[in-house]
């Protein structure tokens, strides 16, 4: 069977466009390089950078990587690439199924073509307001018509898959729940003490710190956040920095208004992006990891802060409670009085820090990038078989 994968979004860049779905997509590609199956792959990427890093950490005589030109700065040239020349490659190189792991399918795929999308969230339908216009646009515009064409749909959480239900009316044979895998760098081995410690000295945390790391955008819900770290520290005699990892996204500006409101620009750190390769010290070293979103289709960083062995504070809401796996504290976003109370937990809780430290090689295993790959090649083949039984089926009724 030969399989595309339109991996367009995926970047190496140091911002936000290198986030979870970038990282999802890397991920795939590295592990299916470790177990491609009897398949043959088509990957199409941004450039021929982006080639040059993928046959260093996924080559494979069975994946082929094809660069296309678009600057990543117009994403507006990506989308007219993705719906109107992609279809044309498909045909020309004969490919059975298309995978889109990021939300979107071309609009005329090859009638001999399946089609797989990769659904993320429908935050565009639950919590349009904390998207930018053309973010809304573009998602009512392309998703949902992705989703109602595609041949199978992989949701990245049960909650994922629900929503499409509900939401899109989408039909539930159609879809199939498959776990965004950590990386592997989140094997569950926890760090040893000295050099957690040399860590923290060298950034200035000595005395330990809570860490949210993540996109700087309304749908984090870090104002929240903010609220309840000052409620903690005016209550408790706990003197833990905030530290808010990550790059900015959009609509970010009320975070920094909010930390300057409730003076506390001394103790809320914003180190920026962080590098894949210090994403193990941070998250390790951290006396606690809070990820209070409003809204995730699957929430990465909860899981990946759990296979470190840190205590998890995040919300009882969408698929965070399946990232958290009955290990995370779970609290309403938008309760400020019991957001503080669970960081004061993460903190002081020596039960709670064990049973996380016992637990994070499981972790580990459950949101495996084996495992992910498994399902998705799984997808594949069934997207293949219902695609040629259609067609088998349009033949016969065409005689």
């Amino acid at each position: 069977m030969r399989i595309g994968i339109n991996a367009q979004l995926l970047s190496f860049s140091e911002n936000y466009r290198n986030g979870g779905i970038s990282r999802y997509i890397r991920s795939l590609l590295i592990e299916l390089a470790r177990q491609p199956g009897e398949h043959e792959y088509t990957v199409f990427v941004n450039g021929q950078a982006v080639v040059e890093r993928l046959k260093e950490l996924a080559a494979h005589p069975q994946i082929t990587y094809i660069p296309v030109a678009w600057p990543e700065s117009k994403p507006v040239a990506r989308v007219a690439w993705e719906q109107f020349t992609l279809p044309s490659i498909l045909r020309q190189k004969r490919i059975d199924v298309l995978h889109s792991p990021a939300n979107v399918l071309p609009e005329f795929l090859p009638q001999s073509c399946a089609g797989v999308v990769t659904l993320h969230d429908l935050a565009f339908l639950r919590f349009p307001e904390v998207l930018t216009r053309s973010k809304r646009a573009y998602h009512r515009t392309f998703t949902i018509r992705s989703l109602q064409r595609a041949t199978k749909i992989i949701a990245n959480s049960n909650s994922t898959r629900q929503d499409a239900i509900e939401l899109a009316g989408i039909a539930a044979a159609k879809i199939a729940t498959v776990y965004i895998c950590i990386d592997r760098r989140f094997s569950g081995v926890l760090l040893e003490e000295e050099e957690i410690q040399a860590f923290r000295q060298k950034q200035g945390l000595a005395d330990g710190f809570l860490l949210y790391l993540g996109t700087l955008e309304p749908r984090k819900n870090l104002v929240t956040l903010l609220k309840a770290y000052a409620l903690m520290r005016k209550e408790s005699t706990r003197t833990e920095k905030l530290v808010l990892a990550g790059a900015k996204g959009w609509l970010y500006d009320a975070i920094f208004a909010k930390v300057r409101e409730l003076g506390l620009e001394t103790e809320v750190l914003f180190p920026g992006f962080v590098a894949d390769a210090d994403q193990l010290l941070w998250y390790s070293s951290a006396s606690a990891f809070v990820y209070p979103s409003l809204y995730e289709g699957f929430g990465m960083p909860v899981a990946e802060a759990l296979a470190c062995g840190v205590p998890v504070v995040t919300s009882n809401v969408s698929s965070l409670p399946e990232a958290g796996a009955g290990l995370a504290l779970t609290v309403d976003p938008h309760d400020v009085e019991a957001m503080s109370k669970a960081l004061y937990a993460a903190l002081t809780d020596t039960s709670l820090r064990l049973r996380c430290r016992e637990q994070a090689a499981s972790i580990a295993r459950r949101f495996s990038a084996q495992a992910m790959v498994e399902q998705t090649i799984n997808v594949y083949e069934q997207a293949y078989a219902a695609s040629h039984k259609l067609a088998a089926r349009s033949d016969t009724t065409a005689r």
